[in-house]
């Protein structure tokens, strides 16, 4: 009886070793990185505790010139409240900021990006460009949550008539769940892209 050996090739094995070696080697070398990410992110978290609306002017003004311009509205700052807009009955303090949101997306942002470069003075910058680019999602965020929640309350005022801070939490709730998914999923396939589009040119 003839015998028949087969040989198994393990190039997908090595490939896979390989591939996991070197994602293992990237993660320790962007630990720092990280690791001061989430280190700016207790300090701000911890400074928003002590903070009033008008330390968080940077974000309630452009916010509220925002709403203003959706709506029609004119609005009054009272330091003690915030922004008061008599028109719709509405106030834009320090609990609709945002703040949450943008250290949340800052540190989004910092994870995807630093791990995209390879050079240290580029995952240096990372850090600041993320902090600027969760900002300025936040306010569009933000507007949009206001202004979604104003439309909605209106529309259902008849409904919910002594429940209307249900309505405003979940919208808060759904839109910035919704934001975050859709931003780390964009951000993701174009870095991935990007990366890939690199390797063959």
């Amino acid at each position: 009886m003839k015998r028949y050996y087969f040989q198994i090739p393990h190039y997908s094995y090595t490939y896979s070793v390989t591939t996991h070696t070197r994602t293992t080697v990237k993660i320790k070398k962007n630990i720092p990185y990280y690791l001061t990410a989430v280190g700016l992110f207790l300090l701000l978290k911890f400074g928003f505790t002590l903070s009033d609306n008008n330390d968080l002017t940077f974000l309630l003004k452009p916010t509220d010139k925002l709403v203003g311009f959706l709506t029609g509205s004119q609005s009054v700052y009272i330091s003690e409240s915030g922004y008061f807009h008599e028109h719709l009955n509405i106030i834009i303090d320090k609990s609709c900021s945002g703040f949450n949101f943008w250290i949340l997306n800052f540190l989004l942002f910092t994870y995807l990006t630093v791990q995209y470069f390879d050079k240290s003075l580029s995952k240096i910058l990372a850090i600041p460009i993320a902090l600027m680019g969760a900002y300025l999602l936040t306010i569009f965020v933000n507007t949009s949550r206001i202004f979604t929640s104003i439309v909605v309350q209106t529309q259902t005022k008849s409904l919910f008539l002594n429940k209307q801070h249900i309505v405003h939490e979940a919208i808060g709730v759904i839109t910035n769940l919704t934001f975050l998914i859709l931003t780390y999923v964009i951000i993701d396939k174009i870095l991935t892209y990007k990366r890939n589009h690199a390797k063959f040119t």
